[in-house]
């Protein structure tokens, strides 16, 4: 089936993860944690693609990633380059290849995180898509709601993966360091840095939250006019897969800062924040997950 082809590509990679955090947990080999903290990222895109392919369709598929690139890598050319949504900072060659400062591979992690976290507020809150409210006033406060909810599902990913990303640790243990920023912030003032000044600035965080938001509620709005009925196929197990990408995500980056910790305790701390943020969503989706399947499932429908 294709959600059980799904969940076993997400599971090899949490196998991997797990399985290099052991090695470099006993080993006390930080580097080889941190070289691979971006692993699966693309295979999660793919994965993300064929899923919405899957549940909605192909159209509204290129009608959320589409989108979802450009206005991302928009907002994050704006932000590298004049310091707007997220503050100001730089990125450095070390996330591989660049187009105007951007790594490409940043659009990626914008786009599994994005869907994930859409598609995770969208199962939670048992919606598949389908419009809600009778009226388009209603329709778009509704929309505005889930948006906003995904933002904040999206914003608790970045309080894991800002810290362990612009940390001094990079540079001291690997020689290489994926970017920093030039003011720092309130968010974890003692954080060790290579370059630029400590802590993560809260319009970071803010900029986490609006451009997420913005993005979901046009998509919403959108397919709530041109397919007011939802998605194409739904199933408990296949939009659970969100669910997976998700808690993949939490897992590589805490792992990661486990390591990284042993260089500086300070990271401690972004994983118990992390742990505080994304784990209750987490949390949420397996005992949905659990409870539906207490109780019999009908087979997936096509509304």
């Amino acid at each position: 089936r294709t959600e059980i082809a799904m969940f076993a590509a997400v599971g090899f990679f949490f196998l991997v993860i797990l399985s290099v955090l052991a090695v470099s947990w006993f080993g006390d080999n930080a580097g080889l944690q941190m070289q691979v903290a971006g692993l699966g990222m693309s295979v999660m895109y793919v994965i993300c693609i064929w899923h919405a392919v899957v549940v909605k369709g192909p159209g509204p598929a290129v009608g959320f990633f589409v989108p979802a690139a450009v206005l991302t890598f928009f907002a994050e050319y704006m932000g590298d380059n004049y310091g707007w949504f997220f503050g100001d900072y730089t990125y450095t060659a070390s996330l591989g290849p660049r187009l105007g400062g951007v790594p490409l591979l940043i659009v990626v992690v914008w786009g599994v995180v994005l869907y994930a976290g859409y598609m995770l507020v969208d199962w939670l809150a048992g919606i598949h898509g389908e419009r809600r409210g009778g009226s388009w006033p209603m329709t778009l406060l509704w929309n505005a709601v889930v948006a906003a909810t995904t933002g904040l599902v999206m914003a608790a990913f970045d309080l894991l993966a800002d810290p362990m990303a612009v940390s001094g640790v990079w540079h001291e243990v690997l020689g290489r360091e994926p970017w920093w920023w030039w003011q720092g912030g309130g968010y974890l003032p003692g954080l060790e840095v290579w370059q630029g000044n400590g802590g993560i600035p809260a319009q970071n965080f803010i900029g986490w939250w609006a451009v997420p938001t913005f993005i979901i509620f046009c998509y919403m709005t959108a397919m709530a006019h041109f397919r007011p009925k939802g998605d194409i196929v739904v199933g408990q197990l296949l939009n659970a897969v969100p669910l997976t990408i998700y808690a993949y995500m939490y897992v590589t980056m805490t792992a990661a800062l486990l390591v990284m910790r042993q260089y500086d305790p300070g990271l401690t701390q972004a994983v118990i924040i992390g742990t505080f943020t994304m784990g209750p969503v987490i949390g949420l989706g397996l005992t949905t997950l659990l409870r539906g399947f207490t109780v019999a499932q009908p087979a997936p429908i096509h509304p």
